[in-house]
């Protein structure tokens, strides 16, 4: 009994407040809306925190010191008017953008003064934690302040983030980020995935770790190489779950808190309240996130789409600027427009029927934790993949804002519409969804404060990153195996060899030749009969 009070004691103790840094470089307003409410929940458990980021807070508790990278670095957008021209596939194209988005970064962050003034100073800290994504360059923070450092990552788990926590790749049933498969691929697709899985990796090493390690050696001076200090996480906590995302395998230093950023503090106001209650027919939101804009999407493809909305009795929300789109476009009297709009409260509204989205993390996650069905207009990254993870998932409809016509929209949106089965599936998702043993945002605090209780939790780290490349693939076992089976074949084949010679050199000649006819007869009626059974025609 007393083995269980002090078992229960120490699940439920709360980590003694602690010093931490948090570096957010990447600005990026929907990673930041997962990350700060992170860094919320932390200083409301008392912990003292020091947070370099470009979104500071309007009003910050005591406990949280900010350095403000507002400003510095231009906003992370994604132009829908812009056209590729190039040969390159779109997944290395997009993956080029986001590791030449985070290296440059970097550089701003690490040219700052308040930056170079913190490393400079005496203040020491329990913990660092640091955006996961494109760039490692703060990965040196850890030895810097000789604290564990904790990722935070705002995607399913990337290639070289599996890398570097030894997690198993699996790329036979888990598909590659930015690859837009599903979990049944066919040979093709398995060939694909695979490669795309090396390739990412390539790309990642020299692309954004050589950079990296430039811009971390003048800051920090020479050191141990980004790559090892990556195989030294912690923990790492993915915004990913097995319910909307892959079944895949995890290492217990990676968590999946996958809807971490869900508020259900968040209000509506008051016009566009009236405007939901008001609405019987139903409501239809359409937004495509805080980096890709719907009034660049082309006009005459957006006369297209508004053309399939006018043919709606449902009102149409859109998080849209309406003062910047072409004069020639005529906006449908069914759609409503405003130029920001509170994502979650709204699809919590049990007027709204459809959200037309572009298939990002985020929004994903809050449209399945509402139980609503989706029409799903993949730009851009790992918005193909979540695409096609709903899709599957019987709660979505997928439409290619390049390819899709008016008709094409017509139908799919009548489809989400009319048959019931979408709106069921979104329901039961949902229940999977948030059935857990704590909220993510619990869970996402809990593992923060494990490490800190575990002084950095070494125990979580796995085995594999120990090994080299062949051990891993058990390269040197196969090659073991098959030296083994080639000595014993060998072995056995001289052996009967011999014993064979043996027999014949004290044989008669004479019973030689009459022995080898007796065994001729036999093995050719035995061939016949084997004939005969498997009805074997012969000519």
């Amino acid at each position: 009994m007393q083995a269980r009070l002090l078992w229960l004691v120490l699940c439920c103790a709360a980590a003694e407040a602690a010093r931490l840094l948090v570096v957010l470089p990447t600005n990026t307003r929907s990673h930041y809306v997962m990350y700060g409410r992170l860094v919320e929940a932390l200083a409301r458990k008392q912990h003292h925190l020091t947070v370099i980021s470009h979104f500071p807070m309007k009003n910050p508790p005591s406990n949280v010191d900010e350095i403000s990278l507002a400003g510095t670095i231009p906003e992370i957008t994604n132009n829908l008017t812009r056209q590729d021209q190039s040969l390159k596939p779109s997944f290395v194209r997009n993956l080029e953008q986001i590791m030449k988005e985070c290296v440059q970064a970097c550089e701003t962050v690490s040219r700052i003064p308040a930056v170079k003034d913190l490393l400079n100073s005496t203040v020491m800290f329990d913990m660092v934690i640091v955006e996961v994504f494109g760039s490692e360059c703060f990965l040196p923070l850890g030895q810097r302040f000789q604290a564990p450092v904790v990722g935070l990552l705002s995607s399913v788990p990337l290639p070289w983030v599996n890398e570097q926590l030894g997690n198993p790749e699996a790329t036979s049933y888990v598909p590659a980020y930015m690859m837009g498969y599903g979990q049944h691929m066919n040979l093709w697709e398995r060939f694909a995935n695979t490669m795309s899985v090396l390739w990412a990796k390539i790309l990642y090493r020299y692309k954004s770790q050589l950079p990296s390690q430039a811009i971390a050696d003048r800051l920090f001076g020479p050191g141990p190489k980004l790559e090892s200090l990556a195989q030294n996480y912690s923990l790492v906590l993915s915004n990913s779950h097995f319910s909307i995302n892959e079944v895949r395998p995890l290492v217990p230093a990676l968590v999946e808190v996958g809807g971490l950023h869900l508020d259900d503090s968040q209000k509506l106001p008051r016009e566009l309240k009236a405007l939901l209650d008001a609405s019987n027919e139903g409501v239809i939101y359409w937004s495509f996130g805080s980096m890709s804009r719907i009034e660049t999407i082309p006009s005459d493809k957006l006369a297209q789409i508004f053309e399939a909305l006018s043919k709606l009795t449902q009102t149409v929300l859109i998080k849209m600027d309406r003062g910047m789109l072409s004069r020639n476009l005529t906006v449908p009297d069914n759609v409503y427009t405003m130029d920001w709009i509170p994502q979650y409260a709204t699809l919590n509204h049990p007027n709204v029927k459809l959200f037309i989205s572009h298939g990002g993390l985020l929004g994903t996650q809050e449209a399945v934790a509402c139980g609503v069905p989706m029409l799903m207009v993949p730009l851009y990254a790992d918005q193909a993949l979540n695409a096609h993870a709903m899709s599957d998932r019987g709660v979505a409809r997928t439409v290619s804002l390049r390819e899709g016509t008016a008709d094409t929209w017509s139908e799919a949106l009548k489809d989400l519409l009319t048959n019931p089965k979408y709106k069921e599936n979104a329901l039961k998702l949902r229940d999977i969804f948030l059935d857990r043993p704590m909220p993510p945002l619990e869970m996402g605090v809990y593992w923060i404060e494990y490490v800190l209780r575990h002084k950095g939790a070494a125990h979580l780290r796995s085995p594999a990153l120990d090994l080299s490349a062949p051990q891993y693939l058990l390269l040197d076992v196969i090659a073991l195996s098959i030296a083994i089976t080639s000595l014993t074949i060998f072995i056995l084949h001289t052996l009967f060899r011999y014993l064979c010679t043996r027999c014949i050199k004290w044989w008669p000649k004479e019973k030689n030749i009459i022995l080898e006819k007796k065994l001729f007869r036999k093995n050719f009626s035995l061939f016949l009969c084997l004939l005969w059974k498997y009805k074997v025609k012969t000519n």
